[in-house]
């Protein structure tokens, strides 16, 4: 399976989950890395929007595209979650703790919170299968700056 990834160029081929680690996110606490993807690239840059703080950390983007084995893929059933779950955060990376910590586990598909009727990706750094992770190609990202100038114009 093909996953994306988009972030800063400084931080696009961190393999350690470090980023996830020192934040925290919707499905790791902090002190808990792991590595986030998308299902679809456009996916991947509403998340990357989603979480950007200021205008800047939408410029110098770099697009990851990753390569998972499908069969190391654990998933999370979305009708099996709470309803509210999309504003338990605490809930989220209660359940994101419970699978990280299985080392047995490569990798584990969420219902974004943004689309729930995509998905998201998450990457276990620690997992004992993590080798079989493969990091395929690099590049920066770019798409029509229309769309970022209207998602970046706080004015509306």
């Amino acid at each position: 399976m093909i996953v994306y990834r988009i972030a800063h160029k400084h931080y696009i081929d961190d393999k350690s989950g470090l980023g996830a680690k020192l934040f925290g996110g919707r499905w790791n606490a902090i002190n808990l890395p792991c590595i986030y993807t998308s299902v679809h690239i456009s996916l991947a840059l509403l998340e990357k929007f989603i979480h950007a703080k200021v205008a800047e950390n939408m410029r110098n983007i770099s697009l990851l595209k990753i390569e998972l084995p499908e069969d190391q893929i654990f998933s999370i059933d979305k009708n099996k979650l709470k309803p509210s779950w999309i504003d338990d955060i605490e809930y989220t990376q209660w359940l994101g703790a419970q699978i990280l910590e299985d080392n047995s586990i490569l990798a584990f598909s969420v219902p974004s919170a943004i689309i729930p009727e995509e998905g998201n990706i998450i990457i276990n750094p620690l997992s004992k299968n993590f080798k079989s992770v493969k990091f395929l190609e690099i590049a920066d990202f770019s798409t029509d700056y229309r769309l970022l100038g209207k998602l970046l114009d706080t004015s509306v």
